[in-house]
């Protein structure tokens, strides 16, 4: 069986992007605000080995974020792919043809509406904030915008190395109310094209400016997987299906399907649409959308009185585990950011897997020999023997839901102790956030 994906726009080539924090009010579930960062606790140098550090700080290589059911543990997962959205939308909204991209496969619903706390009707007329905070060659970009609806209400990007310097300070929808700095300064001439419903920052990356396409580009290449998807989209890069790459796939597989022997996989690439804009301001630019297209054919052992005879070949999509197709899938992400450095956010790592595959997974990204380039992973769980190691609290997040369906989103170290160390598996099946997650930030416990 084959599959497909449809992929757009800009090639991501930002490798080592460090997420330091990511910020959400007024989005789904999360109506009051919350935000994650990977940075660790100042001061706590316990567990060296589950952070790396990067100038005057120190980052954790893996969070987990728990929770009980309908929490927000996914949607806190979708804040990403929304940020994402708007980023590849925005380009998209300021051509006067755009609604010929719109019905092309990869497009549609891309115009949508940013959906707010749905349980409260005054959270209705009320803006969405996004924050995010990724670290490029040692300088911290903090990029923050809001939107109401469709529109654009608000937007600024600062970097920081020793100081904090503006780039986009933006206070209304009007491209008017729009104020450039450094090196952005030179959008100041176009950036009259941007609509009510745009970034600043994406159509400046659309214009070639460096800057703006680097951090762009670095914000889209944050690799989210949900493990819960019946069938994941395959990577996009034939480099993740590479004679060395499929070995290692293999070697991990065959722990799931000890008769597994051999892969062959296909991979094809093809143009299905390419439109150039009719816009002068956009002259010579082009959007290509892209077919990926992948085919897996597995060779299993077949035995006769205990010895392996031969082997047989199988459809992999049709006739394989839907957990061995799954983590097939989600394993050209994995490594890529291994080999590159990025960050890997996935959705219930556990779904489908043996709960040593999803160890080996989390400690692929502790250790240092499988992980030289810092990359980050952050997933979400209901498993929490996941936790059975030597981790930090510090890298373990709770979502809780209240009686009003508005989540929060806390740091398990904000609950303080005075012991040394903390069974974390242990307060998890005990019911620190399970069935009744409040229970562990209970002042009286």
């Amino acid at each position: 069986m084959i599959f497909a994906s449809v992929f757009i726009i800009q090639a991501v080539d930002v490798n080592n992007t460090i997420l330091k924090s990511l910020g959400i009010k007024n989005f789904a579930s999360f109506a009051d605000g919350a935000e994650f960062t990977t940075m660790t606790e100042a001061g706590k140098k316990e567990n060296p080995g589950n952070f790396f550090e990067q100038g005057d700080f120190a980052f954790n290589k893996v969070s987990f974020l728990y929770g009980a059911n309908g929490s927000g543990k996914t949607f806190f997962c979708k804040i990403l792919r929304e940020i994402q959205r708007i980023l590849d939308w925005s380009p998209l909204s300021v051509m006067s043809n755009n609604s010929q991209f719109l019905s092309l496969p990869g497009f549609k619903g891309m115009d949508a509406s940013v959906r707010t706390f749905a349980f409260d009707e005054d959270y209705r007329d009320k803006p969405t904030d996004f924050m995010i905070e990724i670290i490029l060659d040692g300088i911290t970009y903090r990029y923050e915008f809001s939107v109401h609806g469709k529109e654009i209400t608000r937007e600024s990007l600062t970097k920081k190395r020793r100081r904090t310097e503006k780039l986009i300070e933006r206070t209304s929808s009007s491209y008017k109310d729009i104020n450039l700095f450094s090196e952005l300064k030179n959008f100041e001439g176009t950036k009259y094209v941007v609509k009510e419903s745009a970034l600043c920052l994406p159509v400046a990356a659309l214009l070639n400016n460096p800057l703006a396409m680097k951090i762009v580009n670095a914000i889209k290449g944050i690799t989210v997987v949900s493990m819960t998807a019946a069938r994941l989209n395959p990577a996009e890069s034939e480099a993740s299906f590479s004679e060395e790459r499929i070995n290692k796939y293999v070697r991990i597989l065959k722990k799931a399907d000890p008769t597994l022997r051999d892969m062959k996989v296909s991979f094809e690439q093809e143009e299905v649409s390419r439109q150039k804009f009719d816009d002068d301001d956009f002259e010579n630019r082009e959007l290509i959308a892209t077919k990926t297209t992948v085919g897996v054919e597995t060779e299993h052992a077949v035995y006769k009185n205990g010895e392996e005879t031969r082997t047989e070949p199988i459809s992999f999509f049709t006739d394989e585990s839907l957990g061995t197709v799954k983590l097939f899938t989600a394993l050209p992400y994995l490594f890529d950011v291994l080999e590159s450095g990025g960050v890997l956010v996935i959705d219930e790592l556990e779904n489908g897997l043996h709960l040593s595959l999803a160890k080996e997974i989390v400690d692929l990204f502790i250790s240092e020999e499988s992980n030289p380039n810092h990359a980050q992973l952050i997933c979400t769980s209901h498993q929490p023997l996941l936790l059975d190691g030597n981790f930090r609290r510090d890298q373990v997040w709770i979502a809780t839901k209240d009686e009003y369906g508005k989540s929060t989103l806390r740091r398990l170290s904000e609950k303080k102790t005075s012991r040394a160390k903390v069974n974390l598996t242990r307060q998890i099946l005990e019911g620190a956030f399970g069935c009744n997650p409040d229970l562990f930030f209970n002042d009286n416990t």
